[in-house]
């Protein structure tokens, strides 16, 4: 708004003109506008009814052109269409592509803005009139706009009637100007007899007969207001004077008021300046003014005493009593400009003083108050808060000083006193507070309140000076100190019982995870070499669920007891959850002395443990690693040091086991491994192998094992190494589920290519086993695929079965029911129960490969193998040896009365493309007779 103020004409008549030019120029801007636009309009709706009418003029001379193939009528037909119309283009283009164009001549006209051109353009598009006589079309005509021409049109009638409007306003702005002069002209002449109006040598301004209404009226107004003033101008001085008089009797109500000669003596007195100032009338005058009272403030006084002066003054009234007052001294001049004498005006403060000192006061106990609050947020040492309550008591309340007495039942004593070194300190430490909870006191100049902190009690009392007490508003602020002194010493005592529950076990009481790894990043840091034992107890599961959580609880409570007790000196335990534990050897420790602590630590927990008045028998695991050799950081030594630990589980567990280099790489293996196996059936790398059985009396091919096969990235990986990885993930149930979903797929295959129906076995892990759905996923599978269940075979393991032979005994007969063959894997390395032989449905045995690579050298080997060949024939069950490599181990098979074999003496486990060639007779004969 400032910039436009600045632009908007000073004079009324400027205004009045700039707002009639505004307004104008609006009205011409808005006229014009519409009036373009609807020309814009029409002038579009004329060409294109223009061009509509010549188009379809044109098209039937063209029409009869094309048919009877006269080209030259047809460019003389465009050529005309062009002359007077609105296009600058003619065109003829044939079915065939070729194309007849004529254009208009050069325009010689100058050109048009080129906004008005691309508005003429954007409403206007080329005429395409298809040209088709007796329904066979002959091509399309094609008229293109001259949007400069047109645009050109335009342009000449915005320009016209935009010179015509400019001249219609530089008119009206004319003649609105000489009729705005001529009308305000009055107001000059107003302005001009102003300065005789205001001297009285004229009675009204002159006026003309031809000026506005508005303008009469205000020359009216002036000399009205101009008879006014001197009416009233007299009225007012005597309203004056009759108020001065009631001011000064105001004056002599409410204040005490004298008056003084020019040299500060009294020679007057109002009754209350008499009554304030504790003299007699008669003793005050010619008293100095200055020996009246104790002056508090130094005096504002100007020079040679021309000046009023203020100042306060502190008086004893009549009775002796304290009052402080406002003291104001006017100088009062003569005619000469010289002090002729001075009025004294004293106006009583004490009510004002006094709550301002009650207000500083009241201050200053609310600074100590939030002073001493911040600080006991912050603060954690006892004795300085202590200090700094009786601190915040004394300066609080301005007292000579404060203590802080505790009571025992052996006696009081002093905790805290301030000033530090005041005398009062022994008299303030054999205590004074009242007995009970709490207690208020004020002997004299003494105050007392009694507070609880924590389990203790005591009184915080404060000394004051002796002609002035404590009010209950003192007490109430010692009442809030002591109460936030309370809070912050419990605060206090929570958080280090927060600490303490944050570093510490709550079951065993030891140091937890988190004080466990500060303590040993320092330790690292601190001594260097550094012995961790990282401790795991061996089947703690098991007593959680068979004797429950509060017999695992007592049996941790005693495990740590335990541990500390087998601990050297300055070593230190922790608990990191669970049924873990670890130990910061003491510095300087050496390896041997280390495991000498490991190996004390396992016979220590190896001792029996009475839990509910049963012994319970566990062990412990313990893995040693050392810094800086096994690691710098605290991570990477604790980490290492599990690694161990999980070593001395794998070989054995009640054991300790010392962290070595391999170790990390088995993990990293292990890594790798489960890694690589979470995306490798995404990424098809699983591919399974078919490896041939062969019947021993016939030769014959007997059917098919199929095995899974990995190749990663790096190359293949033995099923040895990534199977166990399979159980433990868990991904054996999609990859066991792929694998038999394929074999089924491969069986059709076969089927389709000609190959004569033979079992293909597949082994199922203890995990699949365990599945709820596994008969329905094996059925599933074949349904899909289009096969008999009857051409599938399952191997399982001895230790599969027996885990759970309720259940076990279920599935097998759900799988035997389904027509689908079942025989046991690697038969004697596991339970080698005979009853679940007669028990559960099987068909088959087969000869573990550790029985069968020794034959028939190993006497041992052979019996063994005689004895499970014969208990499988009196049952009923085929029997299978697994390994078979060489002739001689296939003759001692064969005399003994083995059924089938497997192995490389036979055949390698192929592709599946590569074992129809057995049937087909593409590769060599395998059979050894």
């Amino acid at each position: 708004m400032a910039p436009l103020r600045h632009l908007t004409p000073r004079t009324l008549w400027g205004r009045m003109l700039a707002l009639y030019s505004a307004t104008l120029l609006c009205f011409i801007v808005l006229g014009l506008g519409t009036y373009y636009r609807l020309q814009f309009v029409r002038e579009i709706e004329d060409v294109q009814d223009t061009a509509g009418m010549l188009a379809e003029v044109a098209s039937q001379a063209v029409e009869d052109g094309v048919v009877i193939g006269d080209y030259d009528t047809v460019q003389r037909t465009l050529a005309k269409t062009l002359h007077y119309s609105p296009f600058r283009a003619a065109a003829f283009i044939d079915v065939s592509g070729h194309t007849l164009r004529i254009a208009a001549p050069p325009r010689e006209e100058g050109a048009p803005p080129a906004f008005i051109v691309a508005m003429v353009a954007g409403q206007l598009y080329d005429v395409n009139r298809p040209i088709s006589v007796g329904g066979r079309d002959y091509g399309v005509m094609r008229l293109t706009f001259d949007e400069a021409a047109i645009a050109e049109r335009l342009w000449h009638m915005i320009r016209d009637a935009a010179l015509l409007a400019a001249c219609c306003v530089l008119l009206s702005l004319f003649a609105m100007h000489r009729l705005l002069r001529r009308w305000l002209r009055q107001l000059t002449r107003l302005q001009r007899s102003e300065e005789d109006l205001s001297a009285g040598v004229a009675e009204a301004a002159a006026r003309s007969g031809d000026a506005p209404l508005e303008i009469e009226q205000a020359m009216r107004a002036v000399d009205r207001i101009t008879h006014s003033i001197r009416s009233r101008f007299d009225q007012r001085i005597d309203t004056l004077i009759d108020s001065l008089i009631q001011h000064k009797s105001a004056l002599d109500e409410a204040c005490s008021v004298c008056e003084l000669d020019p040299s500060g003596r009294i020679v007057a007195a109002n009754d209350r300046y008499v009554t304030a100032s504790g003299y007699r009338r008669d003793e005050l005058l010619m008293m100095p003014i200055d020996h009246i009272g104790e002056l508090l403030e130094p005096r504002r006084q100007g020079r040679h005493g021309a000046s009023t002066l203020t100042c306060e003054v502190r008086l004893l009234d009549r009775a002796r009593r304290p009052r402080w007052h406002r003291r104001t001294v006017v100088p009062i001049f003569d005619a000469a400009r010289n002090v002729e004498k001075y009025i004294c005006i004293e106006i009583d403060i004490t009510d004002r003083r006094r709550s301002e000192q009650l207000a500083l006061a009241h201050a200053c106990k609310h600074e100590q108050a939030a002073a001493f609050a911040r600080c006991a947020l912050v603060e954690s040492d006892y004795d300085t808060l202590c200090r700094l309550l009786v601190r915040a008591a004394a300066v609080g309340l301005q007292a000579e000083c404060a203590t802080l007495v505790q009571h025992a039942d052996t006696g009081s004593r002093c905790v805290a006193v301030w000033p530090p070194l005041h005398p009062a300190r022994a008299a303030s430490g054999n205590g004074t507070g009242l007995g009970g909870d709490r207690a208020d006191g004020n002997a004299g100049n003494r105050a007392e309140v009694a507070l609880r902190w924590g389990d203790a009690r005591g009184v915080l009392a404060v000394q004051g000076p002796a002609e002035e007490g404590f009010t209950d508003h003192d007490r109430y602020f010692l009442d809030n100190l002591a109460g936030t002194f309370a809070n912050a010493v419990e605060r206090h005592d929570s958080s280090v019982r927060l600490h303490y529950l944050a570093t510490h076990d709550p079951l065993t009481s030891l140091p937890n995870r988190a004080a466990f790894g500060e303590r040993l990043a320092a330790t690292i840091a601190e001594a260097g070499a550094v012995q961790l034992l990282v401790i795991d107890l061996d089947h703690f599961k098991n007593v959680n669920d068979t004797l429950g959580h509060a017999a695992g609880d007592a049996l941790l409570v005693e495990a740590s007891h335990r541990l500390q007790a087998a601990l050297p000196p300055r070593a230190f335990v922790a608990r990191l959850g669970g049924d873990e534990f670890a130990v910061i050897c003491p510095p300087g420790f050496p390896d041997d002395a280390a495991d000498a602590c490991a190996e004390a630590l396992v016979d220590s927990l190896h001792r029996p443990f009475t839990l509910d008045g049963q012994q319970v028998f566990i062990g412990a695991s313990i893995g040693v690693a050392c810094a800086p050799r096994d690691g710098r950081a605290a991570d990477e030594l604790v980490r290492n040091a599990d690694t161990a630990m999980y070593a001395a589980k794998q070989h054995g567990r009640a054991r300790g086991c010392r962290f070595r280099s391999e170790m990390n790489a088995r993990v990293a293996r292990r890594l790798a491994l489960e890694t690589g196996l979470r995306s490798a059936l995404d990424a098809s790398e699983f591919k399974l192998a078919y490896q041939p059985k062969q019947d021993v009396a016939s030769g014959r091919l007997t059917g098919f094992e199929a095995l899974l096969r990995w190749n990663d990235a790096a190359g293949p990986v033995q099923p040895a190494e990534f199977v166990p990885v399979l159980e433990d993930t868990g991904l054996i149930l999609p990859v066991g589920t792929w694998v038999i979903q394929s074999v089924c797929a491969q069986v059709r295959a076969w089927r389709d290519a000609g190959m004569p129906a033979v079992p293909v076995a597949v082994n199922l892990s203890a995990r699949q086993f365990q599945q709820d759905d596994l008969v329905d996923v094996i059925l599933a599978a074949a349904r899909n695929a289009g096969i008999s269940p009857s051409a599938l075979e399952f191997e399982l393991t001895e230790s599969m079965l027996m885990s759970d032979p309720a259940a076990s005994e279920g599935v097998l007969r759900r799988l035997k029911a389904a027509g689908i063959g079942l025989s046991i894997d690697d038969f004697g390395t596991g339970y080698s129960s005979l009853s679940y032989l007669k028990r559960f449905p099987l068909d088959a045995l087969k000869i573990d490969r550790a029985f069968v690579r020794d034959l028939p050298a190993d006497s041992e080997d052979l019996a063994i193998t005689r004895a499970v060949i014969a208990l499988a024939h009196s049952l009923g069950l085929r029997v299978i040896a697994e390994g078979v490599e060489d002739a001689a181990q296939l003759a001692s098979l064969r005399a003994n009365g083995c059924d089938e074999i497997q192995g490389y003496l036979y055949g390698e486990p192929l592709p599946a493309n590569e074992c129809l060639a057995i049937f087909a007779g593409e590769l060599r004969e395998r059979t050894v007779a």
